[in-house]
């Protein structure tokens, strides 16, 4: 099995809240900080694809809902809680390498 880190942020770079759309190898991710920790999930809604970067609200407890149509959905396991069962944000797990905020990839 193979592991590979990829920067996405520099700490300190993102404020709370603000998302920040990274390219990774070609699928749009967005990055944020949410009460201190941070989260990197697909770009689009898993519902109907909405653009979660302008289309998204940050929640506390680190949730994110599509404004779209309501859908919410938690950044730590990409469940969505609203409506319950519906189908999950992919998210993806972040490490913070010295001062370098990576997204983790295994193979």
């Amino acid at each position: 099995m193979g592991v590979s880190y990829i920067p996405v942020v520099r700490a300190g770079e993102l404020s709370a809240g603000a998302m920040k759309e990274v390219d990774l190898g070609g699928r749009a991710v967005l990055v944020t900080l949410v009460d201190g920790r941070y989260f990197a999930f697909t770009k689009e809604c898993p519902h109907e694809g909405a653009d979660l970067s302008t289309g998204g609200q940050l929640l506390d407890g680190a949730k994110i809902r599509c404004n779209n149509h309501s859908y919410c959905f938690d950044l730590q396991s990409g469940a969505c809680l609203v409506p319950q069962g519906g189908a999950p944000l992919t998210v993806l797990p972040v490490e913070q390498r010295g001062d370098e905020v990576c997204i983790r990839l295994e193979w």
